[in-house]
């Protein structure tokens, strides 16, 4: 599995999973990793894993990507302890030096649907909370998400993450995860 592990902002020190198939991250709502800065463009960068190997492709961002400091200018290779920058944000890339298994059970054209665990998973590892900062955020595209619930199932969750601030960033993924599904639940409603 492939694993960042968070250099910057919010998130600092925390471990970042990243399911295997290939990865946007950018500003806009549809990427996978969204980060939400003006220095990062709407579709920033890609990874993308081949032949068990990780690489990067800069999608001519504004401000441009790096690894260990140097701009991407083609489609270049991610190794163990690499740091990949989007704009403010910067990653380590996690682990040893070995191949990275493409998993078969996704077709090319659609992955698997993720569940809430799954998602919580693949945001983070628990450990301890840092300082906080605005401005950055990491969220899920919406088309990997199971189907929405109804606001109504969750109240005493929603009221208890609220009063009590998040624990984890688990915890605050999920309610992210709960404003945009019912944000999609509400947008679908009025177009019909």
């Amino acid at each position: 599995m492939t694993r960042f592990i968070i250099q910057s902002g919010k998130y600092k020190g925390k471990t970042l999973k990243l399911p295997e198939r290939n990865i946007t991250i950018g500003r806009e709502l549809d990427c996978d990793v969204r980060v939400t800065d003006p220095d990062v463009s709407r579709r920033h960068c890609e990874l993308h894993i081949r032949e068990g190997q990780l690489f990067v492709v800069d999608l001519n961002s504004q401000n441009g990507t790096f690894i260990n400091g140097k701009p991407v200018q083609t489609e270049s290779p991610l190794h163990p302890g690499d740091q990949l920058r989007v704009g403010p944000m910067l990653f380590e890339l996690a682990g040893a030096r070995k191949a990275i298994a493409k998993p078969t059970n996704l077709n090319t054209d659609k992955s698997a649907p993720l569940s809430d665990d799954e998602i919580s998973t693949w945001l983070s590892e628990e450990a301890e909370e840092t300082e906080t900062s605005s401005g950055d955020t990491t969220i899920i595209h919406a088309s990997q998400l199971p189907p929405p619930e109804t606001a109504a199932a969750k109240p005493a969750v929603t009221a208890n993450l609220k009063k009590n601030k998040f624990h984890s960033v688990a915890e605050e993924a999920a309610e992210i995860i709960r404003k945009h599904r019912e944000r999609i639940v509400r947008e679908q409603q009025e177009q019909q």
